[in-house]
């Protein structure tokens, strides 16, 4: 009987026992994935402290002996950059480094420069990673300029809405002296985001002309866009601004900063597929987050006392292209997130359309909107999940190459 009792007894608690165990089982290997990266990270990190050291020493040789020339020039410019690079730039350039004299201990001194002139190729080398490194810095600074000319087109495109909603989205024949002011402030803003656009573009052409388009198409593809999307946009608003059609002058500045974000997205630095999904999930993060603001704000309409469903459309719009832009990003790479953030979008739409609904009561627009706002965070979150699935395979790979190497 004391047996039986037994067996019963440990049955009972067999599912304590094992759910206990899958934190810890979790926990390890996270400890290991950790691990396993801190050892990458650290083998990075001595691979160029070792290039610093060598480079400096070859340097210092030269100056010593008062010798000057291309070479170390070279190596002063790649020298110059070896602080300024990110973990993927560094891993990249130890690759193309490898089995070169500057990542092997220098035993001897005094024949520095002999050693490092034994390797002609690697100056060269050297002068190739450089232009590379200041190549990806031009479409660095292109990607960051044409994002912040994004923010600053969208806040204008948001003025435009509010200005027109004011007067009620009609054309005036006889426009008020405050309607020709809140016009010509658009008009202003808007032409000072087609003169940066204008600079912009130039520096795109000069270096899609500078650059083999086989080899680099990122400038031609951005150009494309810059035809086909941007430039019809940005002047066809200014159009519609100067005939005082706010509500279709809007409607082209959201393309405009739709447009600039794409371009910015094609130019933006390389990065691999972890990367990419690792940046995607701090998104789907950042878009959660707003996405429960805007629901706490949109359940709050109904016992305000100044309700203002407009703004909150619009700011449930912006959430809508963000999430956009980041199903873009990973709709190859995690199809199952991918699949759930276009469901989010969907419902962000039908959140949106019930805010913009005027007919509706703000009671009406509330219960509709947060239903579908609650929809969407649902949608988020199963995204959320699927990234972090896809981010836990990645580290496994990398836990199984380490263990191979080893």
């Amino acid at each position: 009987m004391k047996l039986v009792w037994t067996i019963i007894m440990g049955l009972a608690l067999l599912p304590l026992w094992l759910n206990a165990a899958d934190p810890v089982s979790v926990k390890a290997k996270r400890n290991i994935n950790l691990t396993h990266q801190k050892k990458g990270q650290q083998r990075i990190g001595e691979s160029i402290r070792r290039v610093r050291s060598q480079l400096d020493s070859v340097i210092g040789e030269y100056a010593r002996n008062g010798l000057e020339g291309d070479d170390v020039d070279a190596l002063k410019r790649f020298r110059g950059i070896l602080d300024k690079l990110t973990k993927s730039e560094i891993s990249k350039i130890l690759k193309q480094l490898e089995g070169s004299v500057l990542l092997k201990e220098n035993k001897a001194n005094d024949s520095i420069i002999g050693a490092f002139d034994g390797q002609k190729g690697v100056t060269a080398q050297l002068n190739i990673i450089y232009l590379e490194w200041q190549t990806e810095q031009i479409f660095r600074e292109l990607y960051d300029r044409f994002m912040k000319l994004s923010i600053v087109q969208q806040r204008n495109y948001r003025y435009a809405v509010q200005t027109a909603m004011a007067h009620n989205q009609i054309i005036p024949t006889n426009p008020s002296e405050e309607f020709k002011i809140d016009i010509r402030i658009q008009e202003l803003d808007q032409d000072g985001i087609g003169e940066e656009s204008a600079t912009l573009v130039k520096k795109l052409v000069q270096l899609d002309e500078k650059l083999n388009k086989y080899i680099e198409p990122r400038p031609s593809m951005a150009l494309r866009l810059v035809k086909t999307d941007l430039k019809p946009a940005l002047l066809g608003s200014v159009k519609d601004i100067k005939e005082y059609n706010l509500t279709d002058a809007a409607t082209k500045e959201r393309a405009s900063y739709i447009a600039m974000i794409n371009i910015a997205r094609i130019l933006a630095p390389k990065r691999d597929e972890e990367e990419i999904i690792r940046q995607a999930l701090r998104d789907v993060e950042q878009a959660i987050g707003d996405q429960k603001a805007l629901l706490e704000d949109t359940t709050a309409l109904e016992d305000s006392e100044d309700p203002n469903p407009d703004e909150l459309s619009l700011d449930q719009a912006d959430l809508v292209d963000r999430t956009d832009f980041i199903r873009q990003d990973i709709d190859s790479l995690v199809p199952t997130a991918a699949q759930e953030l276009s469901s989010s979008t969907d419902s962000q739409q039908e959140a949106r359309a019930a805010l913009s609904d005027s007919s509706a009561s703000p009671s009406d627009q509330s219960a509709e909107a947060a239903s579908q706002q609650e929809s969407a965070l649902e949608d988020l979150a199963e995204a959320k999940a699927a990234l972090e699935e896809a981010l836990e395979a990645f580290a496994q790979s990398g836990e199984g190459e380490g263990q191979g190497q080893g």
